[in-house]
């Protein structure tokens, strides 16, 4: 009754304007406690937490412009060497966005404060942990307030459009519901299975057999040949079995199949609740050489896609200025995730450059390489061609006499 009283706390607390710090536990049934703290010591867990938010720390970043050629990359933008870069002086940009993805997938919303300098453009970006922040609407307005840094300049109240807000799924659209207290049930069970089996396995596992008579044993009689049958046993002899005793050797003990059982289960609970592949964090009862492949390329298109897709909508937003807004935008490339095996790629590559769209010089830096002199131009098979007006086919290297 405890964890639905203050879930039901929490929740007639979410209902309110303002949202306080996500900061807070749930007490598991049987006194277990469920907090980030705990969470994370949940192997799977941390373990998940670990592959998606290191995975999105190593994507490169792009800043685009688009022109009537198309999006091309603005190398000269101070953007991007913030997310590409150093976003502030105490942090370089695998560790900002190492923290911000552990932040938003462990409680549900990742925060950093935008420093503009006087020309109102992003000079820094500083991460700021989500126990910290509380989030409220004033006149319409989306506010911050921050307390609890221990830096006096992050500290305060500050406009939406001088932070930036990462939220996962969003009950009020001011800010994301926490997935350790909405899955505290499952994360409790799997911490205390964990704790389970480091017990059982400290009192030396199962049980491995047991002694049997049909006679009965008074107290003195059993603790004296408890005591020899010890002695024997710590001394590697044979012991002797009075009182008619029969040594009974025993199976694996149902409890600790059961513990295997729960264990898998957990697994699968925490993979659910990351939207990861099982056998990403270990769980490969359902795995095999060939699935194993495509659920690496659904983990980047249903994992990690939406959750740069955050990111790039919320900074686009708040980090352009005036009419850079939908002129330029921001990219979290993970073509290099997509790629597949040599031989997929090879034949993809192959099609796009003799279908005409892609030239040899595109492949060759999505492969990582130098562009060559020639390999700009763009190949076409000879035996296609522009259908003209006169219903005719015109070969696409001749020029018409008009």
């Amino acid at each position: 009754m405890a964890l639905f009283t203050k879930l039901g706390r929490w929740m007639s607390h979410r209902r309110g304007i303002i949202t306080g710090p996500s900061d807070m536990s749930v007490v598991f049934p049987k006194g277990k406690v469920v907090d980030h703290d705990t969470a994370l010591k949940i192997t799977a867990f941390y373990a998940g937490i670990r592959l998606i938010a290191e995975n999105i720390a190593a994507l490169p970043k792009a800043v685009r412009r688009y022109t009537e050629d198309g999006p091309v990359t603005a190398a000269d933008n101070g953007i991007l060497f913030l997310i590409n870069v150093r976003p502030n002086q105490y942090t370089n940009a695998f560790d900002f966005w190492n923290v911000m993805s552990t932040w938003l997938e462990g409680w549900g919303n990742a925060y950093a404060l935008i420093r503009r300098g006087m020309d109102g453009r992003p000079v820094e970006l500083h991460q700021i942990h989500p126990a910290c922040v509380q989030v409220s609407v004033v006149n319409g307005k989306k506010m911050y307030k921050v307390a609890g840094t221990g830096t006096d300049w992050l500290d305060g109240i500050h406009k939406d459009e001088d932070m930036l807000h990462f939220m996962l799924v969003t009950l009020d659209g001011l800010k994301g519901i926490d997935p350790v207290v909405y899955n505290a049930l499952a994360l409790g069970k799997s911490k205390a299975t964990e704790d389970f089996g480091a017990e059982f396995y400290e009192k030396g596992g199962n049980i491995r057999a047991v002694m049997e008579t049909d006679g009965e044993m008074g107290d003195d009689d059993y603790e004296r040949f408890m005591r020899h049958f010890k002695n024997s046993s710590q001394n590697y002899e044979t012991p002797l079995l009075e009182y008619g005793i029969k040594y009974k050797q025993l199976s694996i003990n149902p409890v600790a199949a059961q513990l295997v059982q729960s264990e898998t289960m957990s697994l699968q609970d925490i993979a659910r609740i990351l939207n990861i592949p099982p056998h990403m964090i270990g769980e490969l009862s359902h795995a095999t050489f060939s699935n194993i492949e495509h659920q690496t390329i659904q983990f980047v298109q249903y994992t990690l896609r939406p959750i740069v897709k955050r990111f790039e909508v919320e900074m686009e937003g708040k980090l352009f200025m005036g009419r850079e807004v939908g002129q330029f935008d921001i990219k979290f490339i993970l073509d290099g995730l997509l790629r597949g095996d040599t031989t997929a790629r090879s034949a993809f590559y192959h099609n796009a450059i003799l279908d005409g769209y892609m030239s040899r010089n595109e492949v060759r830096e999505l492969e990582g390489l130098q562009h060559r002199e020639g390999l700009d131009d763009m190949l076409f098979p000879l035996n296609s061609g522009v259908v003209g007006e006169d219903g005719k086919v015109k070969d696409q290297n001749t020029q018409s006499d008009e």
